[in-house]
């Protein structure tokens, strides 16, 4: 047998697109979103994707409290501070030292604000009170908002004071005397924020996130975010107005930064996608966000992001930037001040984990950069535990091959060492560990045609590929398909070879093929029980030395062109009755059935088995028919096999 025996072959269909797996993988970190990914502590991210030292996290203040709720800053450089869960107001000099400045009956003291004369205002829960203290005097109750919460406190540029309360939700002028005025009551559960940019008045809302303009005692709905809370607006000189949107739990929007325009349009300006978003703050034309896992980022006028610190200890609740610039960050679950200081922190930056895909041997690391100190570890699961290697001894030269043992997953972990150390971007090699190729399935099935369309069907272009001069019978059409896949994501290529009954050594039919379906023809093959052998190769995407393959044989099948051989012997019994017994043999296949004709009618009819089914290659059956009338008769007999090979014989009979 030589390729010659699949010399009719076509293309059926194509099963797969090739993978242009390799088993050679290049791991590249650059740029803010790669290196966002993992964790920096005390390394700073920069917008092109740097890494740097960050500005440290210094400790300034701890004080007796659960967490802190709101920070703000008075004219003598003062910051106080309102904490949960005992309703504790604190002050905070400039060395950092906290004095109890009031102890309400309160659960919670939420919002702060100072007025032009140093007058502290705050505003509580669960009872919804503001109240007034003094510089250097007693605390007394300003007013009783008749809401739970008292969430944000703001003045507007006549000195006015106005609360934002929830349950119920309301927008509220409270005068100097205590007396309360209603300015808005929106359709919502909370309002959450409140912002004067010159005399128009924001406001965020909780349950169904909304943006809101205030004036003459109604609220223009600017815009409806799909989180369920507008948690902290600020605004710049220009009218833009930044609002946070935080979704409730349970929920899959996310958290995201919304910009309004001067002119009153708002649009989602970036989305967060890791914590929700706690506050906000301006700085010198860009916006300072602190994050509910403890970074503190910086987005340019472009939405741009840089992480500038990030604490995993300390959760930020509020920020607060000082009248010097400084940047002033209250814990959200203990009663702590943090300030983000001009000197640089010693920290180190640990990568998300990279799956190779497989079992790899490791080349080396290189990256750009000064004052770069590497380590790496691997391992088997998708997450780091103890079966996990240890780090590796740390690398300060780039190009420096990769220490740990070959596994399917790798982490890094960096330290800069020194003030000006910088990454770039880093690069990781590996080489996955060859594996073969498995085949899930072959199948050898006789091929059929479809039906004959009429002259104004179209045929379908598989047919129409498959017209040729000589176009090959449907009776000796093979369809041979497979599925095979390669664990390293390979391209692969087949061979096939052949071997029929009685001989040991298998026959190449096939060499190089891509496609996983093959049409063939078998008119031209010897006839008997045959087998396929497929062997699925890497070899094109590998050296000679190190390709691999699997092989598959089919189960045995028939290769059978010829017809059934008939017999027939007619017995004259008389009266019109005629006895035809028939023997029906074939070399190859099992006989399927008989049937039979009288005199070139169109009319046939079936003819059973003698022993009741036709399921061997030699079958015998008996005809009696009756009631013919005088002369000469032509019974047609017509069998089929296994594989629609159909053979025909007749006899003549007279009758007198």
């Amino acid at each position: 047998m030589t390729k010659a025996i699949l010399a009719h072959v076509f293309l059926l269909a194509v099963c797969s697109i090739p993978a242009n797996g390799e088993r050679h993988k290049v791991w590249r970190q650059f740029g803010y979103e790669a290196f966002a990914a993992g964790k920096a502590q005390g390394i700073a991210i920069e917008a092109d994707g740097t890494l740097r030292p960050a500005a440290a996290l210094d400790s300034f203040a701890t004080f007796d409290a659960e967490r802190v709720w709101d920070i703000a800053q008075g004219d003598d450089g003062t910051i106080y501070a309102a904490t949960g869960d005992d309703g504790r107001l604190y002050s905070i000099d400039k060395n950092g030292a906290s004095q109890l400045l009031f102890n309400s009956p309160e659960i919670s003291l939420h919002a702060l604000a100072i007025d032009r004369n140093g007058t502290l205002y705050a505003g509580s829960a669960p009872d919804g009170i503001v109240y007034k203290i003094p510089r250097n005097g007693q605390p007394t109750t300003l007013a009783h908002t008749g809401s739970h919460y008292v969430w944000d406190l703001a003045f507007d540029g006549r000195g006015r004071l106005h609360a934002a309360t929830g349950e119920p939700a309301k927008v509220l002028r409270i005068a100097a005397d205590g007396q309360i005025e209603e300015v808005f009551s929106p359709d919502d559960r909370h309002v959450m924020s409140l912002l004067f940019i010159d005399d128009t008045l924001y406001a965020g809302s909780a349950q169904k996130g909304r943006i809101y303009q205030v004036g003459n005692g109604k609220g223009r709905l600017l815009f409806e975010a799909a989180q369920e809370e507008i948690h902290a607006l600020v605004g710049d000189a220009e009218g833009v107005l930044y609002a946070a949107a935080i979704s409730g739990e349970g929920s899959d929007q996310g958290t995201a930064l919304y910009r309004t325009e001067s002119s009153g349009s708002t649009y989602e300006w970036w989305r967060e996608g890791r914590a929700p978003l706690r506050d906000l703050a301006l700085a010198d034309g860009a916006l300072l966000v602190a994050t509910d896992d403890g970074r503190i980022l910086h987005l340019d006028a472009v939405a741009r992001p840089s992480l500038l610190a990030h604490g995993e200890d300390f959760k930020t609740n509020r920020m607060l930037r000082a009248a010097d610039g400084s940047i002033y960050l209250a814990s959200a679950h203990t009663g702590q001040l943090r300030r983000l200081g001009l000197a640089r922190s010693q920290g180190h930056y640990e990568s998300k984990v990279e799956d190779f895909g497989g079992h790899a041997q490791w080349g080396r690391a290189e990256w750009r950069g000064s004052g770069v100190q590497i380590q790496t570890r691997s391992g088997h699961s998708a997450e780091p535990d103890a079966t996990w290697s240890d780090w590796s001894t740390p690398r300060e030269q780039s190009g420096a091959a990769i220490e740990s043992p070959a596994a399917r997953y790798i982490q890094y972990k960096i330290e800069l060492k020194g003030r000006e150390a910088h990454l770039a971007d880093l690069t990781l090699y590996g080489q996955r560990a060859n594996l073969p190729p498995h085949i899930a399935s072959l199948e050898v099935l006789p091929y059929r045609t479809p039906q004959a369309r009429g002259a104004n069907q179209q045929q379908p272009p598989a047919a129409q590929n498959q017209r040729s001069t000589n176009p090959p019978q449907a009776r000796s059409l093979y369809l041979l398909r497979w599925q095979a896949s390669d664990p390293n994501d390979e391209e692969l290529v087949y061979d096939l070879y052949l071997r029929g009954e009685g001989q040991q050594q298998w026959k190449k039919a096939h060499d190089g093929e891509e496609r996983s379906s093959l049409l063939w023809d078998t008119a031209t093959m010897p006839e008997g029980w045959t087998q396929l052998k497929l062997v699925a190769s890497d070899r094109g995407e590998n050296p000679p030395h190190e390709a691999l393959h699997s092989e598959r044989i089919s189960a045995p099948f028939a290769i059978d062109n010829s017809p059934p051989h008939i017999e027939l012997k007619a017995r004259d019994e008389g009266d019109g009755q005629v006895r035809i017994e028939i023997e029906i043999s074939d070399r190859i296949s099992a006989l399927r059935k008989a049937q039979y004709s009288i005199n070139y009618g169109d009319e046939e009819y079936p003819i059973g088995a003698k022993d009741g089914i036709y399921d061997s290659r030699r079958e015998t059956a008996e005809l009696t028919l009756s009631n013919l009338d005088s002369g000469e008769h032509v019974i047609a007999v017509q069998a089929w096999d296994a594989l629609d090979n159909v053979g025909a014989q007749q006899i003549v009979i007279r009758i007198k």
